[in-house]
């Protein structure tokens, strides 16, 4: 029996996984989905700590830990952290997190300033997350990448780069056919992946 914690991006909140989950306790895996503060109320670093307080609260280990768009920074920040309890870490049509940038700085980057989407500055989203590169390197990676997301843009920096360097920071990369929020339009994909009963594509 696995077990799984999933962290919602943004302005979501735990029961956007709902659907996911019951596809993963169908198959006797234990999941936790959590819903962290209003983002108008804390910061990156409160989130992070609020997840690695639920995996040491619960003493989970052999987490895989999987973070849907802004929740990419949140599990990032988990594994730099409590490295030791985590298995795996899946990035759900996300950025992909460097060390001493923000989510928006990232989508900046990307060409795509959180302005184009309506989003709202809060301080989660612009606190620069700083952890140690080479220590989340070496924790095996998944990477979803959403063909059909309205952040695309975004999606397709974070993806080729994540096929630029998946021998070196352990990668597997998938695709999706859905919108942003695969975890309500595919559900049953997401939860391929999440057990591993799908095929990682080829990088393109």
């Amino acid at each position: 029996m696995a077990t799984y914690v999933l962290v919602h991006g943004g302005h979501n909140d735990g029961l956007v996984w709902e659907k996911v989950v019951s596809f993963l306790r169908k198959d006797g895996h234990a999941v936790l989905f959590p819903t962290l503060a209003d983002p108008d109320k804390t910061t990156l670093k409160g989130h992070i700590s609020e997840v690695c307080v639920l995996i040491e609260s619960n003493r989970l280990e052999n987490v895989i830990l999987a973070g849907h768009s802004y929740g990419a920074m949140v599990i990032t920040g988990t594994a730099d952290r409590i490295p030791e309890r985590i298995e795996r870490l899946v990035y759900i049509d996300s950025v992909v997190p460097r060390n001493g940038e923000s989510l928006f700085g990232i989508m900046e980057a990307c060409g795509a300033g959180y302005q184009k989407f309506g989003l709202v500055a809060d301080r989660p989203f612009v606190d620069p997350l700083f952890f140690d590169e080479e220590k989340v390197r070496r924790i095996p990676k998944t990477y979803v990448h959403c063909t059909k997301s309205e952040f695309l843009v975004v999606g397709k920096c974070a993806s080729m780069e994540v096929i630029k360097n998946a021998r070196r920071d352990h990668w597997t990369y998938h695709e999706l056919e859905s919108i942003h929020h695969c975890m309500n339009a595919v559900p049953d994909q997401v939860a391929a992946v999440l057990l591993g009963k799908r095929t990682p594509d080829e990088p393109r």
